[in-house]
């Protein structure tokens, strides 16, 4: 085994040197660059609020429930977040977001995908998404029943960040705004059961490093 394994080595380090070390490569593709880390997103303000369904439920009660429930709905809200917009393998894959939604809603996943996600053709414009640090929020306003159960609720959100490509010069400011609706799906867990999501994308092409060094001054 360990024989095979240095001649296996031997064989590559020829064909490196054989077809040149350059991006132009023929073995480009096994030894270039390796992608970016994915970052990880996480929303910078959650605020849990609630709507009583009855009548005469205590304040302090009302509050106490719908803090326990708010950061389990924030948590699926960033992990929906990042497996659409962040992380690049889910770009225009209703698949990589599926699961986050009830049988009913996934009808309408497929067809929102260039909302639910950063778009079909995202991975032709954009290497990276890279999540704001600030300014990104989520109010999680629970449905609470007489009996001081969480039936539904509602995550309104705004999800900052920055699409670009590898060299720097394509970028988009991208604005993601808008609310998912959870029903409970028992254990604890929450699914989508409607959503109303809007994104504001503001391009901007940088200038390319060639194109700045070759102006001079008039």
């Amino acid at each position: 085994m360990v024989v095979g394994i240095i001649v296996a080595l031997v064989v590559i380090a020829g064909l490196w040197f054989l077809f040149g070390r350059g991006k132009d490569s023929p073995l480009a593709n096994v030894f270039g660059p390796t992608p970016p880390p994915v970052p990880t997103f996480q929303f910078t303000k959650v605020v849990p609020k609630y709507e009583a369904l009855q009548a005469h439920l205590a304040k302090a009660k009302l509050e106490k429930a719908a803090k326990h429930a708010a950061p389990t709905i924030a948590t699926t809200t960033t992990e929906f977040l990042q497996a659409g917009y962040v992380d690049p393998s889910g770009w225009g894959d209703s698949g990589s977001i599926g699961d986050f939604f009830t049988d009913d809603a996934k009808q309408q996943v497929d067809p929102n995908v260039d909302t639910l996600t950063l778009g079909k053709k995202a991975s032709d414009q954009f290497d990276t998404f890279t999540p704001n640090k600030k300014g990104t929020t989520v109010k999680v306003t629970a449905l609470i029943d007489g009996n001081l159960n969480v039936t539904r609720a509602a995550a309104e959100l705004t999800f900052k960040g920055t699409a670009a490509n590898s060299d720097g010069t394509t970028k988009s400011k991208v604005t993601v705004t808008g609310t998912l609706f959870f029903l409970p799906d028992g254990n604890g867990s929450w699914k989508i059961e409607s959503f109303h999501i809007n994104r504001e994308e503001k391009p901007h092409k940088a200038k390319s490093a060639s194109a700045s060094a070759s102006e001079t001054p008039s």
